[in-house]
């Protein structure tokens, strides 16, 4: 009989104090991978092992499995050292398999030997005479392996079997721990994470310490505090002024929607914080209950609502100017129908009264008549203050220069104001001119330097500024008021008197409106100044503060100081003889098109008419140059006025162009080949408006 070959008795040390070691290993690892690497240092000096492993994953379904942690003895490198991937064969998805049947280890030794497929390749890879494996699960995941391998010698596990299951199901007991610890430090993150990279502020209260236990970064930056010093040192308390906007006290408010949350609720509210610079900041809070055993904690998430409570303000304050301007327009037509009727009334009244005073009367009559007379005038002039406000007035613009104008003042002002009033002047010495009534705007002036003096009854200071502005979309749109943004003249006239009270300010430009003791005003200056500016194209604004004084600023349109492009005919002296100049005309209207080539051709011009735009752009290139295009916006055909406007400038780039057009949306119509040097000209035109467009256009004043 045959005898069995040499083997010798895998004989682990003491399994209790193996055990002991192995929970040591688990729990004092600070991560998952020192444990492995702990824990597999004690299995190899327990079993006298030469290789010690873990994998994971261990799928049979992929190409490789990944060798997780692996120590071994210096001879005998595993696969760890070789990057750790380990290819997946039929041997080895059967060894997978055989282990994932059973919760005992699977043993592969002289004695026992469950693994014939493995065999051969386990030993010509890993050089592996013994082994032994088993599966690990934790926290029912996928398949783990842990096993270990002789090399040096093939070994017996009968006397091992027993320690190294205790031990495999240690660890993982000890995987399960270190995985669920993991997983929950990894949520943890991502929940910090998501709470500091918040564009909110997340604050979680400690009411019974009264300060923030936990911040993110945009609560610092909400604050102004670091959010190391914002923790422990601060709170609602220290972070609201002592009244909210509603003048409930800032502690009281908010005990109540603390105490709400605590209870269960979800307050949502408005609250003002006040940051560390003293600014206060307008919010929107929401308040929970944040669950703790031990403490009264409360989460808030906060909202810096600044710019929406900009824009709200903004809107309010836009809709009250419209309300207001409404408002004035409707007073402005109602004003203009009554004095345009008065005016008639008083036309009646005044003949007759002139017809009166040649009847031959007697002394005594006569004073009566010259006394009706007398008020009768003061009547017009009343009604003109009206028209004005309602921007009917009769003006006569002119290119004026507003620093000349109150220089002109100058000699009769002193005359108005009295001696306790000290005038300085600031006036710019290259104002650009403006297009305005003289007369119209000297009254102006004296009304805002009448309504200065009457503020500064105990003396004061009196400041005339001239200035040029550009004004951009943004002032238009706040800062001054409805007008077209560009080049702009300010006429302004400061007082240092008793300012105007803030419910007044919106009143004043409104008619009859004054502050002023009976009989000391009428109410109409202001409206007056009010409509002769919206008139002329331009706006008023007013500044005031109680106590300090009142400023009224005049902003008129600058005078268009284009250069003069055509230097070959289209000067100012050459363009008043209109001899050599050559105009392309293009109209629809047959009859329209006749007389406005009469108009022409017997001002000395030399006309070629066209039917449409496609005719006059044939016209254009066939007949050589010409000196402006005057044309209508809408006509049949291809190319439109606009159009037309654009194909010519392709060929001529400074040609002139004068639109013509029957409907005022068109006839101010910009862009589409239309310049803002471009004339439009609504019709019906008559000769002089056609003549001193087509000289503009020729001088380049558009």
């Amino acid at each position: 009989m045959a005898e069995d070959p040499p083997f010798e008795r895998c004989k682990p040390t003491d399994a209790l104090a193996a055990l002991d070691a192995i929970n040591t290993a688990i729990v004092r690892s600070a991560s998952l991978d020192d444990m492995l690497r702990e824990v597999l240092d004690v299995v190899l000096e327990v079993f006298g092992a030469d290789r010690a492993w873990i994998m994971y994953p261990c799928d049979p379904t992929v190409d490789h499995a990944t060798l997780r942690e692996e120590r071994t003895t210096p001879d005998w490198p595993g696969a760890l050292k070789r990057g750790g991937q380990i290819a997946i064969t039929d041997a080895n998805r059967y060894f997978f398999d055989l282990c994932q049947k059973t919760s005992d280890p699977v043993r592969r030794d002289p004695q026992v030997n469950t693994m014939d497929q493995f065999n051969s390749e386990a030993h010509r890879e890993y050089g592996a005479k013994s082994m032994i494996a088993m599966a690990l699960r934790p926290m029912g995941d996928a398949l783990w392996l842990f096993g270990i391998h002789h090399c040096e010698k093939a070994v017996v596990y009968d006397e091992a079997e027993a320690l190294f299951a205790a031990i495999g199901r240690r660890i993982g007991d000890g995987l399960t721990t270190r995985l669920t610890v993991e997983e929950l430090q990894s949520s943890e993150r991502r929940n910090r994470a998501l709470v500091d990279h918040a564009t909110e502020a997340i604050v979680i209260l400690d009411l019974d310490a009264g300060t923030f236990m936990e911040a993110n970064p945009a609560a610092a930056r909400l604050y102004g505090v670091p959010v190391e010093r914002l923790i422990g040192h601060y709170g609602p308390a220290q972070l609201s002024p002592e009244f909210q906007s509603d003048g409930e006290r800032s502690d009281d408010k908010a005990m109540r929607f603390i105490m709400e949350a605590l209870e269960g609720g979800f307050p949502e509210f408005e609250w003002v914080h006040r940051n560390i610079e003293g600014e206060d900041v307008p919010c929107h809070i929401s308040l929970a209950r944040f669950p703790d055993p031990t403490r009264r904690l409360v989460r808030g998430s906060i909202i810096d609502i600044s710019e929406r409570k900009a824009t709200e303000a903004q809107t309010a304050d836009l809709e009250v100017r419209l309300a207001q301007a409404q408002k004035l327009e409707a007073v402005g037509q109602m004003t203009g129908g009554v004095a345009h009727d008065f005016n008639n009334l008083l036309n009646v009244i005044l003949g007759n009264l002139e017809l009166l005073e040649e009847a031959g009367l007697s002394p005594g009559e006569l004073q009566l008549v010259e006394s009706a007379i007398t008020a009768t005038h003061r009547g017009a002039d009343l009604t003109q203050k009206m028209l004005s406000f309602a921007r009917r007035a009769h003006l006569e613009p002119a290119v004026i220069n507003l620093s000349e104008v109150v220089r002109d003042m100058d000699n009769w002002m002193s005359r108005t104001l009295p001696a306790n009033i000290d005038v300085r002047m600031e006036l710019d010495p290259a104002l650009w001119p403006v297009e305005a009534d003289h007369a119209s705007t000297e009254s102006a002036i004296l009304n805002l330097i009448i309504n200065a003096r009457d503020a500064m009854s105990r003396g004061g200071v009196l400041t005339i500024e001239t200035a040029n502005v550009m004004i951009e979309d943004d002032d238009a749109a706040s800062k001054v008021g409805d007008v077209t943004p560009g080049s702009h003249v300010m006429l302004a006239i400061s007082d240092t008197g008793t300012g105007i009270p803030d419910e007044h300010l919106e009143r004043v430009f409104e008619p009859f409106f004054t502050t002023k003791a009976t009989g000391q005003g009428s109410g109409l200056g202001l409206s007056m100044v009010h409509g002769f500016m919206k008139q002329s194209g331009g706006t008023v604004r007013v500044y005031s503060e109680p106590d300090v004084g009142t400023t009224l600023k005049l902003y008129f349109r600058a005078a268009a100081q284009l250069p003069l492009p055509r230097s070959a005919k289209a000067h100012a002296g050459a363009a008043q003889d209109s001899s050599g100049f050559r105009i392309l005309v293009a109209e629809d209207q047959r009859e329209v098109r006749d007389v406005l080539e009469r108009i022409l051709t017997s001002a000395g011009y030399e006309v070629i008419a066209a039917p449409d735009g496609d005719a006059a752009m044939r016209m254009f290139v066939e007949n050589g140059d010409f000196d402006i295009l005057v044309t209508d916006i809408v006509m049949p055909g291809r190319l439109q006025g606009p159009g037309l406007a654009r194909a010519l400038r392709e060929l001529d780039p400074e040609l002139p162009v004068v639109f013509m057009s029957g409907y005022a949306s068109e006839a101010s119509m910009h862009g589409n080949g239309l310049r803002k040097e471009d004339i439009r000209l609504m019709k019906p035109v008559s000769r002089t408006r056609l003549l001193e467009a087509v000289r503009r256009a020729l001088r380049g004043e558009g």
